[in-house]
């Protein structure tokens, strides 16, 4: 499976813009509802992956930001930061990398991230997903391990739970270099919408 990097500002995409065009040195932004905002950074440059820009982004904005890192289909990592600092920090596999490392995920607690609610939330799913602990018999290993079959699965049902359409969580599941190799694919995606080339990324059509 597909890994990809992403960023959920709880900001109007022109509202962030400035912000996204002086911090982040190649990549994507997109509108991802009333009052947020995506960024699909290019991770191959130095340094600007979304976990090394969530720290001078959420500093810069004056607002929270959450990085979703996921690897692969294995493994997800959620980051809050504020104000420069990170808050909070979520891993759905620890012990992937690391075999001394627990393989339970760490940092489960829900109320970590209600900043980034768009609509009611679903405290179950939330919780749920988080222990990655699928409700849908369609996200569970179909071999009877625990968790969920694919990390993607239990990013979606995060996104979700926090109230967030169908139609942005997949815009927050892409990710930079995807988008810049499907250019007719992105366009009939957005059906519409804003997109905005960032520093050295070049049009995806």
């Amino acid at each position: 499976m597909s890994t990809y990097g992403t960023m959920l500002i709880p900001l109007p995409l022109h509202r962030a813009v400035p912000a996204l065009r002086e911090i982040c040195a190649a990549g994507y932004a997109l509108p991802a509802g009333p009052g947020f905002c995506l960024l699909h950074p290019d991770r191959f440059v130095a340094d600007n992956g979304v976990l090394s820009l969530a720290g001078p982004l959420s500093a810069r904005l004056d607002v929270p930001v959450l990085a979703a890192f996921q690897y692969d289909g294995d493994r997800l990592e959620l980051e809050v930061w504020r104000a420069g600092a990170r808050s909070h920090r979520y891993d759905s596999w620890p012990g992937r990398d690391d075999d001394d490392a627990p393989d339970a995920p760490v940092g489960a607690d829900p109320s970590a991230f209600l900043d980034f609610t768009a609509g009611p939330v679903d405290h179950h799913r939330l919780a749920s997903a988080l222990a990655d602990t699928p409700v849908e018999e369609i996200d569970k290993d179909v071999d009877g391990e625990p968790g969920y079959v694919w990390a993607q699965a239990l990013h979606w049902d995060v996104l979700q739970a926090l109230g967030h359409p169908e139609e942005f969580i997949r815009r927050a599941q892409w990710d930079h270099c995807h988008m810049h190799g499907a250019p007719r694919a992105l366009s009939e995606a957005l059906n519409g919408s804003g997109l905005v080339t960032l520093g050295a990324a070049e049009p995806p059509f």
